[in-house]
């Protein structure tokens, strides 16, 4: 009786189809890997340029609120609250103009969609909203609109000079000249003194564009 052989070659075979195929399931899951991979860089790409326009639509709302403050610098305007131009005398300190303390009851709120701060919150206890913040740049496609507020940094309404009136302003030392003219005598100090400048100016920057991208910007400034 003849025993028939299976070929040696004919399993060698066999053995390369199943390496063939595991190799390909590897290579298919290394493409789809790119390729989500690349998708995703696209995607944050996208977002950071979509960022990135609605902060300088902020820088340009934040120069117009400093010409709005250069320009009453000395009427007497920025004494007091001014709302139909988004300004206010007092720091405002429980400002949450991003909505980021929904359990306080403290807070004071912006309505930078002039519907009475209903829109875009928990619709919990509304204490204070702030209305009117002026609208400062919009493209023409309307995809791009920014509204600013600003508050002055003091504890009242009133001149910033009032000695009752408490503001944060920055503060700068001088040197005074000795009463002995040509003298150089450094056992002699020369007494220093403290200037103030004028209070700080907190300007929020509410900057929406494509798809929804929502930047807040803030920035002091003082003159």
């Amino acid at each position: 009786m003849t025993i028939p052989m299976t070929s040696p070659n004919r399993q060698q075979q066999g053995v390369s189809l199943i390496f063939a195929l595991v190799t390909l399931a590897a290579l298919s899951l290394a493409a789809v890997a790119l390729v989500r991979s690349v998708n995703t860089s696209s995607l944050i790409v996208g977002n950071l340029g979509f960022k990135q326009d609605t902060i300088a639509y902020a820088s340009q709302a934040s120069e117009k609120a400093i010409d709005y403050l250069q320009f009453n610098l000395k009427n007497g305007v920025l004494d007091s609250d001014d709302p139909d131009m988004g300004y206010f005398a007092t720091a405002k300190t429980a400002l949450d103009p991003a909505n980021r303390r929904p359990t306080d009851p403290a807070r004071i709120l912006v309505d930078w969609n002039r519907d009475g701060c209903a829109t875009g919150y928990d619709g919990g206890t509304i204490p204070t909203c702030l209305s009117q913040p002026v609208i400062s740049v919009s493209n023409a496609a309307g995809d791009n609109k920014t509204r600013y507020i600003i508050t002055r940094l003091c504890s009242a309404p009133g001149l910033a000079s009032d000695p009752a009136n408490s503001c944060a302003r920055p503060v700068a030392a001088t040197l005074n000249e000795g009463g002995e003219k040509g003298e150089l005598n450094y056992l002699k100090q020369r007494p220093a003194s403290l200037v103030g400048g004028g209070p700080y100016y907190r300007i929020v920057v509410r900057s929406i564009g494509a798809r929804n991208t929502v930047s807040y910007t803030e920035t002091l400034v003082h003159f």
